[in-house]
């Protein structure tokens, strides 16, 4: 049953009334983010022509067609699975996945979902039509992701093939060949037709390489991205526009002079074995989408052609490397959050924002905080006291609901009333896979523990600064979570 609502925004005066929100204004009003009253948690967002796609726990699915001031409930399951990822190959045909190996299609334009199952959790997909794809899929739970400068952490799962819409999934037994098996891990993965698919992969702490396929997966060809005495290109994330594929990361250029330095990286490729080079933009980018580039807090750009684009979003921190556009409106999902607001095409980017100077934030870059985590952020903690540098254990224990948001969270930390609230209102935050007993999602309880690390400038108290990493971030061991056996809620 669809469920549509409206906007709403603050100091909105509200009526609600059985099937909807009703706000005084759509998003674009003003050029502020709007939160969008999501009936769920969102955990992720596209865009497909004039539709904005939202996706998150309860299996649900939303979409809006104006911009951001209407609603409508597509799909939804309660205390069903939490979808990861959604995405859509023309107007009619898309797709979403996530946990408990749950794969929904729809061949109508959003109207109505059909549900597969993978033999795993659905890490990352790409689908070329209705029923040619290809997926990370993953047994159990994803493991440590490795803390990395470069940006490209690897998808944790095995490499599957789909030509029958997600029905059946194949193996790719080229993988375990001598010229493939030395790139074991996955940074990601493309579908362009019923033929040709790609992978790029890495061989660890040596180079990452394009793995491309032009049979439907039956062969594949290792193609090595340029890394000579001059330039050195780092692909970090593949997309599918308009028939081709498309590379985004950094380059190395000029190595012959000094150890060089890095510039934007933008490739295109009709066939994932000769690549050109596109428009690099002005400034390194952090992370891309189907729909382009994000750069900082307030701007993303469009590398998919012949000049770049910029579109300039309200600037107050809200803007995450989650975000679609469509119909002039912007729309982002951070922190458990889907927001709203007018999005500008402009000449140049918005300024990036400073951050205040000296500052010291400790973060890891590493999510994997417990067993099943799917979005488990920390941000900086304010210390009581400023002193020297200091490490402290904190113990935490979670109870996660069925759709996998945390219901309770009680932190074991001694010396700070107001710190360990602040660390309960992260944790707060957190997602996991929702755990199963059979085919039915259950409560489970989880013993978390962590390490806060705090430090500052010396002289400057108000630089200090607490971040949490797991408890062996530094020790060489991993410390497992310990999980309670679950039990069914009625």
């Amino acid at each position: 049953m669809r469920s549509p609502f409206r906007l709403l925004c603050v100091f909105t005066v509200f009526l609600l009334c059985v099937s909807c929100f009703a706000g005084d204004q759509p998003p674009t009003a003003t050029n502020n983010w709007n939160v969008v009253a999501s009936p769920f948690r969102p955990v992720n967002i596209t865009a497909q022509g004039a539709t904005i796609w939202v996706c998150g726990v309860d299996e649900m699915i939303l979409s809006s067609k104006d911009g951001g001031a209407v609603w409508e409930t597509k799909h939804q399951n309660l205390d069903g699975e939490v979808l990861l990822d959604i995405s859509f190959v023309n107007e009619k045909v898309g797709h979403a996945a996530g946990t408990g190996g749950l794969l929904l299609s729809t061949d109508n334009g959003g109207q109505t979902w059909k549900s597969h199952v993978t033999p795993g959790a659905v890490r990352a997909f790409s689908f070329a039509d209705a029923i040619n794809g290809i997926a990370v899929v993953g047994e159990g739970h994803p493991s440590p992701r490795v803390s990395s400068s470069d940006q490209a952490a690897p998808v944790e799962g095995t490499v599957k093939i789909t030509h029958d819409g997600g029905e059946h999934w194949e193996d790719i037994a080229a993988i375990n060949s001598e010229e493939l098996r030395p790139f074991v891990q996955t940074l990601s993965i493309a579908a362009l037709d019923s033929s040709h698919f790609l992978m790029l992969r890495r061989q660890p702490e040596v180079e990452d390489v394009f793995l491309v396929t032009k049979d439907g997966g039956k062969s594949w060809k290792v193609v090595h991205p340029q890394n000579d005495a001059t330039n050195r290109v780092l692909p970090r994330m593949v997309f599918v526009h308009q028939g081709e594929y498309w590379a985004f990361g950094h380059e190395l250029v000029h190595r012959e002079k000094g150890g060089g330095y890095g510039v934007p990286l933008t490739l295109h490729s009709k066939d994932g074995e000769t690549w050109t080079h596109g428009v690099a933009g002005p400034k390194e980018f952090d992370s891309c989408s189907s729909q382009g580039c994000y750069m900082w807090d307030g701007a993303v750009e469009v590398l998919y052609g012949e000049r770049e684009q910029f579109w300039a979003l309200p600037q107050d921190g809200s803007l995450g490397k989650k975000w679609a556009i469509a119909e002039g409106t912007g729309c982002t999902v951070s922190d458990s959050t889907l927001k709203c607001g007018r999005a500008t095409v402009t000449e140049k980017p918005a300024d990036k924002p400073e951050r205040p100077s000296g500052i010291i934030y400790l973060n890891a870059r590493n999510e994997y905080f417990a067993d099943g985590c799917v979005e488990c952020h920390v941000e900086g903690i304010v210390p009581d006291n400023a002193g020297p540098s200091s490490m402290q254990q904190v113990h935490a224990s979670i109870t996660v609901r069925r759709d996998g948001t945390v219901a309770n969270v009680s932190v074991d930390y001694p010396p700070s009333k107001r710190m360990s609230n602040d660390i309960s209102s992260q944790l707060s935050k957190w997602l996991f896979d929702p755990g199963h007993k059979g085919s039915d999602t259950v409560e489970t309880k989880k013993d978390v523990s962590l390490l806060l690390m705090c430090s500052g400038f010396p002289g400057r108290p108000e630089t200090n600064r607490c971040t949490l990493y797991r408890s062996d971030e530094f020790s060489g061991f991993r410390a497992p979570t310990k999980t309670t056996t679950p039990t069914v809620k009625q």
